[in-house]
């Protein structure tokens, strides 16, 4: 239903050409991204943005401002990462955060996740996340206004959000992130997190296995590529990515 849903939402856009690449993509690719963690028992000082924030719960007057399919001039990948949040909203999982400026707009968003969500979690990514641990949140799904962004919301936002995991007894937050989206990982790197393992997806017609691997203590950042160890066990089929 989820797929069927993204392929309604890039057609009425007029995205013919990111759906087309979509079609390929899940024909057959090769895809690795990061997986950061941030220690919450790790003192750690939250990174201005340049202007002031404030972070709240996800209003539903702000979905049409963050999520507009319809902006004229906003690239095809942005329609897709609206697309993909538009989606995950009706599945209820708590708590969408947003950051606002000052006159309340808001111009970030992204989900923190508790192990409670766990059924949802694995039911929705279909083990394109591993299972949570007590002790662990997930953070998911985060987008930056195209209008807000290089000013250094994100970093501020995400540092401040995973805090809010000990509302609900983490000690842990992990998150994805492409390994070729260099600005979210140099954000997430500002944020305090750290690389700790790597997710390898490969599709092949239309069905996705991703294979989690872990990476050594102290593993500092790079940008270039991760060496992969010690396989965490694998999963299949995600609703769409």
């Amino acid at each position: 239903m989820n797929r069927a849903k993204m392929v309604f939402l890039l057609l009425v856009s007029g995205k013919i050409g990111l759906l087309g690449r979509e079609f390929k993509r899940r024909l057959y690719s090769n895809e690795r991204s990061l997986c950061l963690r941030r220690d919450l028992d790790i003192p750690f000082e939250t990174p201005a943005a340049k202007l002031a924030i404030e972070i709240r719960p996800l209003h539903e007057t702000d979905v049409g401002e963050l999520l507009d399919v319809h902006d004229e001039g906003i690239p095809g990948k942005a329609v897709k990462d609206r697309v993909q949040r538009k989606l995950f909203l009706p599945e209820k999982v708590p708590v969408c955060y947003v950051a606002v400026t000052e006159d309340g707009s808001p111009a970030f968003m992204q989900w923190l996740m508790a192990a409670t969500e766990n059924e949802k979690i694995q039911e929705y990514f279909c083990g394109g996340v591993p299972v949570l641990n007590e002790d662990e949140g997930l953070l998911e799904f985060g987008f930056t206004l195209e209008k807000y962004r290089g000013l250094r919301i994100m970093p501020h936002a995400i540092s401040e959000i995973a805090k809010k995991g000990r509302d609900f007894g983490a000690k842990y937050i992990i998150t994805f992130v492409p390994e070729k989206n260099i600005p979210s990982l140099k954000g997430c790197k500002r944020a305090g997190f750290s690389p700790y393992m790597v997710r390898v997806a490969r599709w092949r017609w239309f069905r996705r296995r991703c294979q989690f691997k872990m990476l050594p203590p102290g593993t500092p950042f790079s940008f270039d590529s991760y060496p992969a160890a010690e396989p965490v066990p694998s999963s299949t089929n995600e609703k769409f990515s």
